[in-house]
């Protein structure tokens, strides 16, 4: 399995295409890219399903426009649906085009590759990650970054939440799970644990 990264727009944050065999998924695409439709084609890639980690406007700004191109699935939290549909936390401008709203435990398969969904709450209400459990890897959306955490200070955060959270992950993940995260560099649990500036490991 490949991991392609992009960090797109103003507030970098990170797209990823995750592909094997022909086929991808698509990890928040936070802005319209060029770049990211252009790295499909080249690969010849079958876009089977975009999943989205929150509905906060750099993580969702490119859905519609690759669900308009390749006319796949999109996978966003339920908790999260007030930042899709039309209402004032939507900035965009228009509803994004949802298929599935998912809860806690759902899985998204890539080929022999299950992907599993776990909610996260604290940077946002109903933030989720997204873990390949028989690979070691998972992506953090804007919970759990390099030496750091997601913000808590905008709508339906906490910190108290985040924090739950992230202590979660700790117990839950092993020490060499490789975390890419939605801004900045990939981490691991096990670094985390030591160095993370505000939840280290009790």
């Amino acid at each position: 399995m490949n991991i392609q990264k992009f960090t797109l727009g103003m507030y970098k944050s990170n797209c990823y295409i995750v592909y094997e065999n022909g086929h991808a998924i698509v990890i928040d695409p936070g802005y319209e890219s060029d770049e990211v439709i252009n790295f499909i084609g080249q690969n010849k890639l079958n876009v089977l399903a975009i999943y989205v980690t929150h509905g906060h406007i750099d993580h969702v700004g490119g859905v519609k426009q690759l669900k308009d191109r390749y006319q796949t699935k999109v996978y966003a939290p339920l908790k999260e649906k007030i930042w899709f549909i039309n209402s004032s936390y939507n900035r965009l401008g228009y509803e994004i085009p949802v298929d599935t709203y998912i809860e806690d435990g759902f899985v998204l398969n890539l080929n022999d590759h299950a992907f599993t969904v776990f909610e996260t709450p604290g940077h946002s209400e109903g933030g989720t990650i997204l873990c390949d459990l028989d690979h070691n890897l998972c992506f953090s959306g804007d919970t759990l970054f390099f030496e750091t955490i997601g913000r808590t200070d905008l709508p339906f955060s906490s910190f108290d939440d985040i924090v739950k959270s992230i202590r979660k992950m700790y117990q839950m993940l092993p020490n060499q799970t490789k975390l890419y995260p939605g801004h900045g560099r990939p981490t691991t649990i096990g670094h985390e644990k030591i160095y993370n500036m505000f939840v280290k490991e009790k």
